[in-house]
């Protein structure tokens, strides 16, 4: 009878069961969470009369030392917390509270042990542990120790990298600890997806230069051998969700292909829809002063009712140059235009394959295939 209310009415099973030390967590875990001022007295006994029927449950010295915490005697709080783990190393509330003393204490390095530990047993604790994570980012000394333990590669680094990138005070150290990976961690499967968390983040909080100067640091192999003005504007990767390469719309009015799947080059195939803004984007930041965006077109049998252009505009919205692509048929046609990128107001650039179709009316059915090679700025 003890057991089966000893989570739903466990005062009631330690009647039955003054033994029971489920109940008796639930008991003083229960009172302590709820907002009225709880008997801090009864709690101790309660916690006292588990240790002196399971002396080696560990929960039992946690317990206690938070009821001690809650009446104001820390010290003997952290002490019972010392004797919980040194009866189980993985004892939750014990780690998390120690964690949080040592980093108050500048015993970052013990404070992230703990954590690490609480984590690798209790991943579902998370919400405990990420603002212990956030204070230590927001301390230099603390950040570096940080960094250091991300590096070895936690199984909780991803959800770190994903919580500080929310924190705009923590964006320096997560920028730091991406442009120092090392390369056996840049060769992971996940650090691609990290690295571009955090140049988003950076972006979120309008940090353009940093982010793409993080791009540009961070590079692959594969990335530095297309990296130009314009990136990839050979179109030999595939698609990519990285803030500064190629991205296409979902497919609809249009099949993209590039990279390896297009032979060659960039294949835009209209599916006889109206095709909107943005077929395919990239985000970039250019030094200011006058470029040339040229590009080698080919068509087949391209209708485009409003027009189909490549664009290069500011981050907020004002157009620097458009690029006309012509109807028909033709093969191997050079375009180019000029434009200038302004030293003001235009942080970022957004260069794009456009067209002017603002309502999806039937009217408008763009056909054909268009295909582009070597998209490239030049500066002047």
């Amino acid at each position: 009878m003890s057991r089966n209310n000893e989570a739903t009415d466990p005062g009631f099973a330690l009647t039955l069961n003054p033994a029971n030390s489920e109940a008796a967590v639930n008991l003083v875990v229960g009172a302590l969470n709820r907002p009225e001022v709880p008997d801090l007295t009864q709690l101790a006994d309660v916690a006292a009369l588990m240790l002196t029927a399971s002396p080696a449950d560990a929960r039992g010295y946690s317990i206690l030392g938070a009821v001690e915490e809650r009446k104001g005697d820390v010290e003997r709080g952290q002490a019972l917390y010392q004797v919980a783990l040194e009866h189980s190393k993985s004892e939750l509330h014990a780690l998390l509270r120690t964690a949080q003393a040592r980093l108050q204490e500048a015993d970052t390095a013990g404070s992230l042990e703990n954590i690490d530990l609480l984590l690798r047993r209790w991943p579902s604790y998370w919400e405990q542990v990420e603002p212990i994570l956030l204070l230590a980012a927001s301390d230099k000394e603390a950040a570096a120790l940080l960094q250091s333990k991300l590096n070895q590669q936690p199984p909780w680094r991803g959800r770190a990298v994903a919580a500080l990138a929310k924190d705009p005070a923590a964006l320096s150290v997560l920028r730091n600890l991406i442009a120092s990976s090392p390369e056996e961690v840049r060769t992971t499967p996940t650090w691609i997806a990290e690295r571009d968390t955090v140049i988003a983040a950076l972006v979120g909080n309008k940090a353009f230069t940093e982010a793409y100067g993080l791009f540009l640091s961070t590079m692959t192999e594969q990335e530095a051998e297309a990296s130009a003005y314009v990136f990839d504007g050979a179109f030999k990767l595939p698609l990519s969700r990285t803030y500064f390469g190629w991205r296409a719309q979902k497919p609809g009015a249009t099949e993209v292909r590039l990279g390896e799947e297009a032979d060659e080059g960039l294949r835009v195939r209209f599916l006889d829809s109206p095709a909107r803004p943005g077929i395919v984007s990239q985000n970039t930041v250019l030094p200011f002063g006058r470029y040339r965006l040229s590009v080698q077109a080919s068509a087949t049998s391209l209708n485009a009712p409003k027009g189909l252009f490549w664009s290069i505009r500011c981050g907020g919205g004002a157009m620097l140059a458009t690029l006309d692509v012509p109807p028909g048929t033709f093969l191997g046609t050079r375009l180019e235009t000029e434009l200038e990128v302004p030293a003001i107001d235009c942080p970022m650039q957004v260069i794009s394959l456009d067209t002017e179709v603002r309502t999806e009316s039937w009217r408008d059915r763009y056909q054909g295939e268009v295909k582009f090679d070597n998209l490239a700025l030049t500066r002047l």
